[in-house]
């Protein structure tokens, strides 16, 4: 079941980081983005890998959801951490939650670390946390030019913060410098990490599971759809052969509104303009964009709205995703 592409994405600098006077900021990157499509390992549908933790408790107060959704991850790589295992460049992001240094080592070779807050593990990743950092279950994921390490900061649904390393055919050993940066960036949330500062509108702050109602999904779903929560700000629903999906991030936003080679602008009412574009395949799917903060060098913050059906479905999915924007929009932050 698809998702939606990803958009070219940039981080609002101007719109979140206002009156944040100091710490690294944020800036345009082609970071690759997790995707999660229906039947993918994210939920263990095993019943001996089924979680028992309390859902939705992180494993300390520091790692809870509402408070994740408004730390800037950048602020959580330290410089002084970075100059231990080489040269720090420019931080850089590519959504709310994900910051990365494109940097050298000590020998002056690639040494490329990204780290991502509220990432969502797959029930494998949570089975192999066996290790231990930083106080926290850990894993870690080690190919040969590159590493992988995880904390679990949530057990149900399983969330984590996560450094990759990169180092590239010719760079050193991976693993040491992601633990070092680990550690940093945990020290770091249990404190007192600098926040996002949102502009009118931003969605950053939003629980995209409780924002949508019961009553929004029945109609196309039935009353008790299955729902997935992706990192921090993406959630979806599935249920007789269908899937809704919202989503809150980062984008630049294009000078005529589209987002798509294929977007057709729609009227939602009140004076709110959506983008959406219809995407024929196995699983049909209409994708809806609304934007909801925009700057003066067109960096900006958009909801994503998606409704997906099998082939045999009769649906007008694009009418039910301005159906579904109608019903959210009213909710949100007002812009």
């Amino acid at each position: 079941m698809p998702r939606f592409r990803a958009t070219a994405v940039v981080a609002a600098a101007a719109l979140l980081m206002a009156g944040c006077a100091t710490g690294p900021g944020l800036a345009k990157t082609n970071s690759p983005r997790r995707t999660v499509q229906a039947g993918a390992d994210a939920p263990p549908a095993d019943p001996s890998t089924k979680p028992t933790a309390q859902p939705n408790k992180p494993v300390e107060p520091a790692f809870a959801a509402e408070r994740l959704r408004l730390v800037n991850p950048c602020a959580l790589i330290e410089k002084d951490v970075l100059q231990t295992v080489g040269t720090p460049s420019k931080y850089s992001s590519s959504s709310y939650t994900r910051c990365s240094n494109y940097m050298k080592d000590k020998a002056g070779k690639t040494l490329n670390i990204t780290l991502d807050i509220g990432y969502s593990l797959t029930s494998s990743e949570v089975k192999n946390a066996t290790k231990q950092l930083a106080g926290l279950k850990s894993g870690e994921q080690k190919l040969t030019n590159s590493c992988a390490i995880t904390v679990v900061t949530q057990e149900n649904p399983a969330q984590a913060a996560r450094v990759s390393v990169s180092t590239g055919n010719d760079g050193g050993e991976a693993c040491e410098p992601a633990r070092k940066v680990l550690e940093g960036a945990v020290r770091k949330l249990k404190g007192n990490p600098q926040k996002y500062n949102p502009s009118k509108g931003s969605p950053v702050e939003v629980d995209p599971c409780t924002i949508v109602d019961k009553a929004t999904l029945a109609p196309l779903l039935g009353a008790s759809p299955r729902q997935l929560a992706f990192g921090l700000h993406q959630c979806s629903w599935s249920g007789q052969s269908a899937q809704m999906q919202i989503e809150f991030k980062t984008a630049r936003i294009p000078k005529d509104g589209k987002f798509d080679s294929q977007s057709v602008e729609v009227d939602l009412g009140n004076g709110v303009k959506g983008y959406q574009a219809f995407k024929d395949g196995p699983f049909p799917t209409c994708e809806l964009v609304v934007v909801r903060t925009k700057d003066a060098g067109d960096a900006g913050e958009i909801v994503e709205f998606q409704v997906a059906a099998s082939k045999e479905k009769d649906l007008d999915r694009c009418a039910a995703a301005q159906t579904f924007a109608k019903a959210v929009l009213p909710k949100l932050p007002a812009a």
